[in-house]
């Protein structure tokens, strides 16, 4: 059976995460709804990560089979963007080998966080990136993110119901603060790793936030070796997250769907 891949963005506002959940609205009945209207057959939907409600994607790679080859990629995309809800945009697909699985192929996957750090807040940013009135130390917050690079434990830093009885070692390959050219006073933090607990991106940058400000008083080096929830920080809300990037060591044709001139004329604001 073929198999594709589509690359899209969604606005996680509107959604109940990703994954599919009775009689609640998320990313993935959207898409399958869409796609069988289309292609006239029940269609599964995976994808490279399973956000969270409000959550949102600025490149989420998602892959599905299909009885027959897609004839058109470019109009089937355009009728899944006219099907599916408001809120998510399809921006290019294409044909992949048949053991191609967004999920299970994928090596590393990258989110952002949005911190608009600002005297007053911005209307238009509302939901879309967390405010923070109050000065950040910035190199404090670029020595913590250093600290979590490699192998590590992050137990301290994920939802403690979650993780029972599982592996929390990740690896993290790349963690940096960024003054964005979007809006004036707007960061972003970027952090790519092999995987991700549940919340972990959010209770690490909302530790490393409190750690910069001395509301913590003990750094995330030290909080790692705790392996406790309770003494890590606040947990950010889901909105100022987004899932940026998903990496295929074995498939670097994905890469041709983020290269897409489309993706960078198309913003989530």
């Amino acid at each position: 059976m073929p198999v594709s891949a589509l690359l899209l963005q969604y606005n996680g506002s509107g959604f109940y995460g990703f994954q599919k959940q009775t009689a609640l609205i998320t990313i993935q009945e959207s898409l399958e709804s869409a796609l069988g209207i289309i292609l006239r057959e029940k269609v599964k939907v995976t994808g490279a990560g399973r956000t969270d409600t409000g959550v949102h994607a600025v490149g989420m790679v998602v892959s599905f089979f299909s009885e027959k080859p897609i004839p058109n990629y470019h109009k089937m995309i355009s009728s899944i963007n006219a099907l599916s809800s408001e809120g998510i945009n399809v921006i290019a697909g294409m044909e992949v080998p048949d053991k191609f699985n967004a999920r299970f192929s994928c090596t590393e996957r990258e989110y952002e966080y949005w911190i608009l750090n600002t005297k007053f807040p911005n209307p238009l940013l509302e939901k879309r990136a967390v405010w923070i009135h109050h000065p950040i130390n910035l190199d404090r917050v670029e020595s913590e993110l250093n600290s979590i690079l490699g192998k590590n434990d992050f137990k301290s830093f994920a939802k403690a119901t979650s993780i029972k009885e599982k592996p929390t070692e990740r690896f993290i390959s790349h963690a940096r603060i960024v003054q964005s050219n979007d809006w004036n006073g707007l960061l972003k933090i970027k952090i790519r790793g092999s995987g991700f607990l549940h919340n972990m991106v959010r209770i690490l940058i909302g530790s490393i936030l409190q750690i910069s400000n001395e509301k913590l008083k003990v750094g995330i080096r030290e909080i790692m070796q705790m392996q406790d929830r309770k003494r890590a920080g606040v947990t950010l809300p889901p909105y100022g997250l987004y899932f940026y990037r998903a990496y295929y060591k074995e498939y670097p044709q994905i890469d041709s769907l983020y290269n897409s001139e489309i993706l960078y004329e198309s913003k989530i604001i």
